[in-house]
């Protein structure tokens, strides 16, 4: 598991990277924790899916960049880790909310409970994320890929793709399948062809949805109504 801290206080840094360390060196927990000194630097650091931490404690208040900002841009590349900010001002809750915050940590104003108490809600958070897995197999080949990394599936002829944050594979099998396979799981039809996380939709408008990684996939006529519902401000396009 990944934890990053992002602040430009070495000294606030370090102190919460020893807490992060010290509480959860006894719970059997592989951690690996990165430290960075501004946003700038992290986000060059991020430039793909393996170098994404699982838990990111982040500044608010930071020169060049705001850790409101580092939040956007992150969210808007397809990161879905737990964020938890920090800050010395409770005025920042709204915006937080905004990039879907795990948690917002007051400095100076969080006891040593509380704080151990986020970081284990977050770790089991993300554990059972990554937990949440699908098997596919093909010509002998297995690969087990997480839900949370799975963009879309798309049918061509008796072959299904599966598309994922590690690229892409095929495999056997009927998209009506994987759809009540995948019913309960924040998975949408779109059209016949293909069947999409809904979490990796930026933009739904009246015929075709664009996914956070800027792919562009139509709506089928028979599946409009449902895309609309569930994206009601970018399907009014």
């Amino acid at each position: 598991m990944i934890i990053a801290v992002c602040d430009d206080n070495e000294k606030e840094r370090h102190e919460c990277s020893n807490k992060i360390e010290s509480m959860l060196k006894d719970e059997h927990t592989n951690i690996d924790i990165r430290l960075y000194s501004n946003g700038k630097q992290m986000l060059f650091e991020f430039d793909s899916d393996e170098n994404m931490p699982d838990i990111l404690f982040l500044d608010i208040l930071m020169p060049d960049m705001s850790g409101i900002e580092v939040a956007n841009r992150l969210r808007t590349r397809g990161f879905d880790g737990e964020i938890i900010f920090l800050t010395q001002s409770e005025n920042y809750w709204k915006p937080a909310f905004d990039v879907h915050a795990y948690h917002y940590i007051v400095k100076n104003d969080c006891t040593e409970e509380k704080f151990h108490a986020i970081l284990n809600d977050a770790v089991k958070t993300v554990l059972e994320k990554n937990e949440d897995c699908i098997l596919f197999s093909s010509c002998g080949e297995t690969l087990s890929i997480r839900l949370r990394d799975i963009y879309y599936f798309e049918v061509r002829g008796r072959i299904i793709v599966v598309f994922y944050t590690g690229g892409s594979f095929e495999f056997y099998s009927s998209l009506s399948k994987l759809e009540e396979q995948l019913s309960n799981r924040n998975f949408i039809r779109i059209h016949r062809s293909y069947l999409v996380s809904v979490s990796y939709i930026a933009k739904a408008f009246y015929n075709s949805v664009i996914l956070k990684n800027n792919t562009k996939l139509p709506v089928g006529r028979a599946y409009k109504n449902i895309v609309s519902k569930m994206f009601e401000k970018g399907a009014a396009k």
